[in-house]
Parts: structure tokens; sequence; C-alpha cells
């Protein structure tokens, strides 16, 4: 027998999509609260590390230039994402024009990691979700080979969310992959729970996972969270961000972009926060 086929229009005719930078940023936390002895931070022969390595921004420095952001940006999200050093897209209260990311120097990573004692590297493991944000475990992937190749061999650990969260928790990971949408749209949210010490009676690091802690960042977020100039304000962010780049306590890693797919003869208001409400959908006029 014959089969007929109905005709269909092309996606791209049915469909269009819209586009906006995220609020949400993709990072990587290590672990400042260990001092060493990690049996998933050693050195080539399975030995944990004296010390704690995370502690030398050397260390971080050359983790941070050994990343391919835009490699990351154009092929394990396909372009839904951009490279940053900061934990806002460009638009947002806070970002700052001048900040870029530490540029990918795998061979300049080697000789920072040799001047921080460890020219032969050293061996670590990494944990990440594999269900929570968009390509989570595909992005800490990309990462472990990034480092492996500066000699940092690096194993990945995955977990679906709900057995990520309880071990994250009690502080288990000496490093981690993390993601952190800013809700209020601007950069003393992201630094108030992610950077600031964990301190219950301040109401600061919520989501400090890493143990930082820095009298700096600390003094700043209250300060620019106190100042209610906007000018000023903005410039006391800038400033937290510039510090951040140059410190890297947390690695950060892309900016996610949100995409929606909408159906031809309707309009669609494309948000940062990540929400599709219906109100940002209406009849093309």
């Amino acid at each position: 027998g014959s089969f007929a086929f109905a005709a269909t229009a092309p996606l791209s005719v049915r469909v269009t999509v819209t586009s906006i930078p995220s609020l949400r940023t993709v990072y990587i936390v290590p672990d400042y609260g260990r001092t060493g002895g990690d049996p998933e931070v050693t050195d080539n022969a399975g030995q944990p590390l004296p010390a704690n390595p995370f502690l030398d921004v050397r260390v971080r420095r050359a983790l941070s230039m050994a990343i391919n952001r835009q490699a990351i940006a154009d092929q394990v999200m396909e372009g839904a994402a951009t490279a940053t050093a900061q934990w806002l897209p460009q638009g947002a209260f806070g970002y700052d024009t001048t900040v870029q990311p530490r540029a990918y120097d795998p061979e300049g990573a080697k000789r920072l990691l040799a001047e921080a004692g460890f020219p032969e590297g050293f061996r670590l493991t990494i944990t990440s979700p594999n269900d929570r944000w968009p390509n989570d475990s595909r992005i800490t992937q990309a990462v472990a080979q990034m480092w492996t190749r500066i000699g940092v061999r690096t194993q990945v650990t995955g977990y679906p969310w709900t057995g990520f969260v309880p071990r994250r928790m009690r502080f288990e990971y000496p490093i981690q992959l993390a993601a952190w949408g800013s809700s209020t749209g601007e950069a003393s949210n992201f630094l108030a729970n992610v950077v600031a010490t964990r301190d219950r009676s301040r109401l600061t690091g919520a989501n400090n996972n890493g143990r930082y802690s820095s009298p700096f960042f600390d003094d700043i977020t209250a300060r620019g969270s106190a100042t209610l100039d906007d000018e000023r304000r903005e410039a006391i962010w800038h400033e937290a961000v510039r510090r951040y780049a140059e410190e890297e306590p947390y690695i950060q890693v892309v900016q996610y972009v949100n995409n929606w797919a909408v159906r031809r003869g309707m309009t669609h208001d494309p948000r940062m926060d990540e929400r599709t409400i219906a109100l940002g959908v209406k009849p093309t006029r």
C-alpha cells in the first residue's frame, strides 16, 4: 500500500527562539576548610597532599588559566552560555565591563603550578550533580579534561541532585561544581549568600559551600548592601568584582543564556531569571 504524509512547515517557520543572558552562573568551589590529607586530592602516587593546594592563589589561577571557557560555551553549551569571570551577565547592576575571564593559557598554567610547588601536577576528584543544571556534568567533564592536560589529573564523580546535596551539606567535597542564580538581579545576592562567611547571626553565607571566609568580602558586602545611592553602590560592587576576578576564591566558568521556543503568532518577553510567566507571552499584533 501507499502512505500519505501531511505536509508540515519547517520548524524555523513554526517556531521562533527568544534569548536573553541568564542570571545563573556556573563556577567551581574549592573547599577552604581542609588543611590537607584528603583522599581525593593526592600526589601522583596516590598519597594525600600534606597541605590543601587550593589555599594557594597560584594554584587557583593555574586551574582557571587551564579552562578554555569559550570552548565550553561553544561546544558543550552549543552557544547557550558565555565565558565569564564574574557572577552576573552584562547589563546587570554590578557587572564590570573591565573584567574579563583569565586568558586560556595551559603553558602559563603549568608554569604557575611549578611555581606553587607542583611541577609534576597532582591528582584530584571533582564532584558534580548530573541532573540539576543544563549540562552540569558535561561541563565538569570538560574542565576535568582541561586540567588533566596541565598535569592535574582529574576524575569526575557525578551524583543525582538528591544524592549530591547531603554530602555537600557535610562539606565532604574538596572541590565541586556549583551554579547560582542571583534572584535580586544585582551583585549583592551572590556575595551575601555564596561568598560571605557562613554566619547565621548575620544571615550570610547560607550557600557558601566551600567554607570560604574573607574579611575583605564580608566588609565590602555589608558596605555595599548598606549604600543606597546607586552610583556609589555600583562602584562598590565593581570593586568587589575586580578583587574577586583577581583572587578567584571560586573559579567562574560560564554564564548561562536562557532560550525559549515560541509558537508562530506569539511574542515572548524573555527574562533573565529563567521564569516563564503567562503575562510574558502575547499574540503577535
